[in-house]
């Protein structure tokens, strides 16, 4: 029987994409987490449907932005998903990943971006992922989110990934504070999984309107790729 190969050996060997992807060792358990963020997300949606994603701080495996297109592209209609990251290595290595798992432009798009500081209209989206590690100490994910919101339409969701417990000793505990909320963003939901999923979701809606604070906003924080 033949060892499956480690996912770091993709952009040099011929063996399949789709193949190399399912030997990594927590791929089922990003499946399952984000079969447990979809319902959350429809649980708070009332007949929502979103069909458009960023993903902040998406890394060199996109393994969430990827999740996402595998559970919702069966459905009769497009699903995009934008990835943000402020390292161009992870950039270039997760799109040239896509391209070869077969997933269009119009599909998984890629862009420069310090979630931090950066600026980018974020008004086309229906949901914005705020990933586990994009903000370690609870000051940098406050920072993070207040930047976040202040670009998001009201009515799109932030997903924001935490954990509990002793999980968090792997991945930062959120709590949201009142300087945030003050932002116009509203906790829905908490789930707190104990079971082989690692990662807590908060999801939250913002439902203030962010037209003012989007003046000068462009689409070029860095180099885009598809």
């Amino acid at each position: 029987m033949s060892t499956p190969k480690p996912v770091s050996l993709l952009w040099f060997d011929p063996y399949p994409a789709n193949a190399m992807l399912l030997s990594f060792t927590y791929h089922a358990n990003y499946v399952d987490l984000i079969r447990m963020e979809l319902n959350a997300i429809a649980s708070v949606g009332k007949g929502f449907r979103p069909r458009s994603f960023a993903v902040l701080g998406s890394g060199p495996l996109p393994m969430t932005s990827i999740c996402i297109m595998q559970s919702l592209k069966k459905d009769e209609e497009a699903v995009t998903v934008h990835n943000f990251d402020r390292d161009p290595h992870a950039i270039l290595r997760s799109s040239e990943l896509c391209c070869k798992l077969g997933y269009s432009c119009d599909e998984m798009r890629f862009q420069l971006l310090d979630v931090m500081t950066g600026r980018y209209d974020m008004l086309d989206f229906d949901v914005v992922y705020l990933a586990s590690l994009v903000g370690i100490t609870n000051e940098e994910k406050q920072k993070a989110i207040s930047n976040v919101v202040k670009q998001m339409r009201p009515g799109a969701l932030l997903v924001i990934r935490s954990a509990h417990s002793l999980r968090g000793l792997l991945y930062p505990i959120v709590n949201l504070t009142s300087a945030v909320v003050a932002l116009g963003l509203k906790p829905l939901l908490v789930v707190h999984p104990y079971d082989h999923i690692v990662n807590s979701v908060v999801v939250c809606r913002v439902d203030f309107s962010a037209s003012s604070t989007l003046n000068g906003i462009k689409h070029s924080n860095g180099k885009k790729h598809c």
